[in-house]
C-alpha cells in the first residue's frame, strides 16, 4: 500500500512539474507596452489577458496543435503556432503588434471599441519645421484647430478661447501661464515631445471623465520604457535631450523577472533671439527657456505600481527696445510709423509640478489614487518711453522720392509703466476606477445568424462593457498684483478725458487693483461602455459629471453621450476567411452633452482689476455627428474624416483678445453659437511616410447685454466673437528622394481667414475691425547621416544621427497679431499693425543613442 501511494504521489508530482505554459510580452511596433491583449489557445479554449505590464502566460497543451491568437482593438490581430515543446519547459515569446489603422508614425487609431467622438490618436515625431520648437505646433495642425501666431503655443477650437482647452499629462491636469499677453513672452508648454508616447484630442463632444471645459481636450500620456535609450536634439534655437530606462528585478513573479523600476528624464533650452530679430522692433532681446520633467514608475509586483510626474520650467524673458519701423497701409495711401524708445521688459515664468500615483491594476479591475500639486510665479514689470512720427510715403513710381516719407502727419510720445505680479497653487487629490465587463456569448445562435460561415473568433460575439468613475477634490489660492499706468500725448498734447480745465498730467490708463482668492472644487464622473450588435457594431458611451465650486456656490450637472456604429463590420468579419472583397471601414457617430467652465480667475477679473467672485460658469450644449471612412490608394491605406458640430452657448463672459492676452468683462452677459464643419484626411502619400490635410469652416456669434451711456440695459445684435474664424486649412506633407531615402522634406502651410479684432470699453458692443489672413509656409530638409536605410555610416552606440535645415516663414509673409494705436496732428486715430516673425533659418543636430 505504501508503494501505492509512493507510485501515484510521484505520478501527481511529475504530472504537475510536466506543465508547460506560452509566455511573453505584448508590444506595440514602436516597442511600447500594450495591456490588455486577448490571447486564446485553439488547443485548450484558454482566454488570457496581457496586464498593465504587458506580461502574459497561457497553458501548451502537449501532443495539440497549439495556435495563439492576440488581439487588441487598436491593432491588427497576430495568430502563430507554437513549435513542439518538451515537458517541464516553457516556451518565451514577444509578440509585435501593428497597428490597425492606416497611420505609422502618425497613427489615427478610431474603432467602434475604442473610439471617442472627434477623438484622435497619434502618436507624433519631431522632424518637423517649428518656429518655437513646441509640441503644440503638431496640435495646431488637426482637424477643428486654429491658432495665428506661430511664437505661441496656445490654440483656439472650433471657435473657443484660448482658456477653454483641458490637458492632461498621465491623467494630472496641467495648468499655463496667466499674466502671458504676447507670444514672444510665452516659453514653452508643459508637454515634452522626446517623452510622448500617444495622445487623444478631442475637439468637441468628449466624455464624462474628462473635466470642465468648453472646447476641446488633449490628453497626453508619456511613454515607459522597455529598454535603455537617450537622444541629443542641438540648434540654433536651443537644445533638448533625454535619457530613458529600466532596473530589473530578478525575482520570480510567476512566469517572468519584471521591469521593476522604469524611468524617464527630459530637458529643454529655447532661446528665440535669432527669431525675434526679424520683428519690426529693433532691440536687445534676451530670452532663456528652458525645463526639466521626469516619470519615474516603481512596480511592486504584476499588479501594483507608482508613478511620479515631476516638471521645473524657469521661462525669463528680456527687451531693452531701441527702435521700430513699421510701413503699412495701402499703395493708394502708404504711410509709415518710425518709434524710438528706451527702458526695459522684464517677464519671468516659474512654475513647478508634482504628481503621485498609485495604480492596482488586474484584469478586469484598475484603481488609480492621484495627488498632485502645481505651483506657478509670474511677474510683469516694463518701463517703456517712446516718441513717435507718423509720414506718408510717396507712393509715385514716377517720382525721384518714391518710396520716401513724403509728409509729416504727426508725432507723439508715450509712456508704459507695468508692476504686475501672480502666484497660484493648485492641489488635486482623486480616485478614477475602471471595471470591465465580459458580457456573454451565444455560440449556437449567433452560428446561424452567420449563416454557419466559418466564423472562428465566437469569442468575440460577446458584449462587453466597461464602467469609469472618478472623484477629485480641488484646492486653488491665488494672489493677484495689478499695477499698469499708460501716459500718451499727440502733438505735445495731453488731453484730460473728463474734459476739464486742469493742467495737470492725466493718464490714459491706469488700473490698481490687489487680490487674494481661496476656491475649493469638488467634481465626479461616472461613465458607462456598452457595446451591441452580433459583432459589436454598436458601441455606446453614457455619463454624467457633477462639479461644485464653493468660491459661488454653484453646482453643476453635465450628462454626456458619444454613439459609435460600424455598418460594415459584420459583413467583413462574416468573410474576412473567404475569397470575397471585403467592404470598406466605415464608422458613423455622434455626440451630445453639456460643458460647463467654472472661472479660474482670469475670467473674474474685469479690466480695472476688480473681481467678481459671484461669477457663474459658462455653458456650452455640444451637437456631433460625423463619420469616417477608410480606403485605399495606389496600394496605400488613407483615411478621410468629416464631422459636423453645432455648439449653443449661454453665460458667456464677454472678452477682448489682444495678441495673446484675453481681458474678460467678468459677467456673464452674452449668449452666442458656433457651428460649422471639419474635415480631415490623412495617409501615406509617399510610401512609409505619413502626411495630412485638414479643413475647417466655422461661424461663431454671440449677443452681448451691457447697460448704456444712457443707464438703459441693451442687447447688441448678432457679433462675431473674437476667434470667429470662417475658414482654416492645414498641411503637414512628407516627401523623400526616390534614389536615396535618407533625404526627406517636410512641408507645413497654414492659412486661417481674418478675424475680428475689438477694442476695449463699450467699443466691444460694436462690430470691430477685421484682422488680415493668417498664411504661413515653413519647410524643412533632413539627411540621415547614421542609421539610415542605405547609409554607409554605422555606430555600435548611435542608432540614428540626422540634421536638418528649416526655413521658416518661406515666403517672408508679414502676418498681423494686433494694433498699435497712434493718432495724427488732426486727431485722427491710425491703427498700425503688429507684424509676426519674418524668414529665418535654423540648422538641427538630431542623435538617437
Amino acid at each position: 500500500m505504501r508503494y501505492c501511494l509512493l507510485i501515484i504521489s510521484l505520478f501527481l508530482f511529475h504530472s504537475a512539474k510536466s506543465q508547460s505554459y506560452v509566455y511573453g510580452r505584448t508590444l506595440s511596433d514602436s516597442i511600447h507596452i500594450v495591456d490588455s491583449v486577448k490571447i486564446s489557445n485553439t488547443a485548450s479554449g484558454e482566454i488570457g489577458y496581457s496586464d498593465s505590464l504587458g506580461n502574459y502566460r497561457i497553458q501548451y497543451i502537449s501532443g495539440k496543435r497549439n495556435s495563439l491568437r492576440f488581439e487588441h482593438p487598436d491593432f491588427t490581430v497576430y495568430i502563430t503556432v507554437i513549435p513542439e515543446i518538451f515537458n517541464d519547459e516553457d516556451y518565451l515569446l514577444d509578440i509585435i503588434l501593428k497597428s490597425s489603422v492606416q497611420i505609422i508614425r502618425v497613427n489615427p487609431k478610431i474603432s467602434a471599441t475604442s473610439a471617442r467622438a472627434s477623438t484622435i490618436v497619434l502618436k507624433p515625431f519631431n522632424s518637423r519645421p517649428s518656429v518655437s520648437g513646441d509640441f503644440m505646433d503638431f496640435v495646431k495642425t488637426l482637424q477643428g484647430v486654429s491658432s495665428n501666431n506661430e511664437l505661441s503655443s496656445q490654440y483656439n477650437v472650433r471657435g473657443g478661447s484660448y482658456d477653454e482647452n483641458l490637458i492632461y499629462v498621465n491623467d494630472f491636469e496641467i495648468y499655463r501661464p496667466q499674466l502671458v499677453r504676447s507670444g514672444q513672452q510665452e516659453g514653452l508648454s508643459f508637454v515634452n515631445p522626446d517623452m510622448v508616447n500617444n495622445l487623444v484630442f478631442s475637439a468637441g463632444g468628449f466624455e464624462a471623465k474628462y473635466g470642465d471645459k468648453l472646447s476641446s481636450v488633449l490628453d497626453v500620456n508619456y511613454r515607459s520604457p522597455v529598454r535603455q535609450s537617450s537622444g541629443v536634439q542641438i540648434g540654433l534655437l536651443g537644445a533638448s535631450m533625454y535619457v530613458d530606462g529600466l532596473i530589473k528585478a530578478k525575482h520570480r513573479i510567476g512566469y517572468r523577472d519584471s521591469n521593476r523600476f522604469t524611468y524617464i528624464l527630459g530637458a529643454r533650452y529655447r532661446g528665440n533671439k535669432n527669431v525675434l530679430n526679424s520683428l519690426d522692433a529693433i532691440g536687445n532681446y534676451k530670452s532663456r527657456f528652458g525645463d526639466f520633467q521626469s516619470l519615474m514608475t516603481y512596480h511592486f509586483n504584476r499588479y501594483n505600481r507608482m508613478e511620479l510626474l515631476l516638471n521645473y520650467a524657469q521661462n525669463r524673458y528680456r527687451f531693452e527696445p531701441e527702435y521700430q519701423e513699421t510701413t503699412f497701409g495701402t499703395l493708394q495711401s502708404a504711410l509709415k510709423l518710425k518709434i524710438g524708445m528706451d527702458g526695459q521688459e522684464i517677464v519671468d515664468y516659474s512654475s513647478v509640478m508634482g504628481g503621485l500615483s498609485f495604480v492596482h491594476a488586474k484584469r478586469d479591475v484598475e484603481l488609480k489614487f492621484m495627488a498632485s500639486a502645481f505651483s506657478s510665479v509670474e511677474s510683469e514689470h516694463y518701463d517703456i518711453q517712446g516718441k513717435y512720427e507718423i509720414s506718408e510715403i510717396d507712393n509715385n513710381l514716377g517720382s525721384s522720392s518714391f518710396g520716401n516719407e513724403r509728409a509729416l502727419l504727426g508725432y507723439g510720445y508715450f509712456i508704459n509703466h507695468a508692476r504686475n505680479d501672480l502666484s497660484f497653487t493648485v492641489i488635486n487629490f482623486a480616485h478614477n476606477g475602471a471595471i470591465k465587463f465580459r458580457g456573454f456569448s451565444n455560440r449556437n445562435g449567433f452560428k446561424k445568424k452567420l449563416n454557419n460561415s466559418s466564423f472562428r473568433d465566437l469569442d468575440n460575439l460577446s458584449h462587453p462593457g466597461k464602467l469609469l468613475y472618478g472623484v477629485k477634490y480641488q484646492i486653488e489660492h491665488i494672489n493677484d498684483v495689478f499695477k499698469e499706468w499708460k501716459y500718451s500725448d499727440s502733438s505735445d498734447y495731453n488731453i484730460n478725458p473728463f474734459g476739464f480745465n486742469d493742467t495737470g498730467i492725466f493718464l490714459s490708463e491706469q488700473v490698481r487693483s490687489k487680490s487674494t482668492i481661496n476656491n475649493q472644487r469638488l467634481s465626479g464622473y461616472a461613465q458607462y461602455h456598452q457595446n451591441f450588435g452580433i459583432v459589436n457594431q454598436i458601441t455606446l458611451i453614457s455619463g454624467v459629471r457633477y462639479l461644485y465650486s464653493e468660491l459661488n456656490g454653484q453646482s453643476l450637472i453635465s450628462p454626456r453621450v458619444q454613439f459609435f456604429f460600424e455598418p460594415n463590420k459584420f459583413f467583413n468579419v462574416k468573410h474576412k476567411n473567404d475569397t470575397i472583397p471585403l467592404k470598406k471601414n466605415v464608422l458613423i457617430k455622434g455626440a451630445f452633452g453639456y460643458y460647463y467652465q467654472a472661472p479660474f480667475y482670469r475670467e473674474m477679473r474685469d479690466f480695472s482689476g476688480r473681481v467678481n467672485t459671484a461669477l457663474k460658469a459658462q455653458r456650452s450644449i455640444h451637437y456631433v455627428s460625423g463619420v469616417e471612412f477608410g480606403f485605399k490608394k495606389y496600394g496605400r491605406p488613407f483615411k478621410l474624416s468629416a464631422e459636423l458640430f453645432y455648439k449653443d452657448m449661454d453665460y458667456l463672459v464677454p472678452y477682448v483678445l489682444d495678441n495673446v492676452r484675453i481681458r474678460y468683462y467678468a459677467t456673464n452677459s452674452a449668449r452666442g453659437y458656433a457651428g460649422g464643419f471639419d474635415a480631415r484626411i490623412n495617409g501615406e502619400f509617399i510610401k512609409g511616410l505619413e502626411s495630412w490635410f485638414t479643413l475647417s469652416m466655422l461661424k461663431t456669434d454671440e449677443k452681448i447685454t451691457y447697460v448704456n451711456s444712457d443707464s438703459v440695459t441693451v442687447e447688441t445684435g448678432n457679433l462675431r466673437r473674437p476667434t470667429d474664424r470662417r475658414i482654416s486649412a492645414s498641411i503637414m506633407f512628407q516627401d523623400e528622394l526616390k534614389t536615396n531615402k535618407n533625404y526627406r522634406m517636410h512641408l507645413m502651410l497654414n492659412f486661417g481667414s481674418g478675424m475680428p479684432y475689438y477694442l476695449g470699453g463699450e467699443a466691444r458692443y460694436k462690430e470691430g475691425n477685421t484682422i488680415p489672413s493668417y498664411k504661413r509656409v515653413d519647410i524643412g530638409f533632413s539627411k540621415v547621416i547614421i542609421g539610415g536605410d542605405s547609409t554607409k555610416l554605422q555606430s555600435k552606440h548611435i542608432k540614428q544621427m540626422w540634421i536638418g535645415v528649416d526655413v521658416y516663414n518661406l515666403l517672408q509673409i508679414n502676418n498681423v497679431i494686433s494694433y498699435l494705436w497712434v493718432k495724427d496732428f488732426s486727431n485722427t486715430t491710425y491703427g498700425v499693425p503688429n507684424y509676426l516673425t519674418g524668414r529665418r533659418i535654423n540648422v538641427r543636430l538630431v542623435t538617437r543613442f
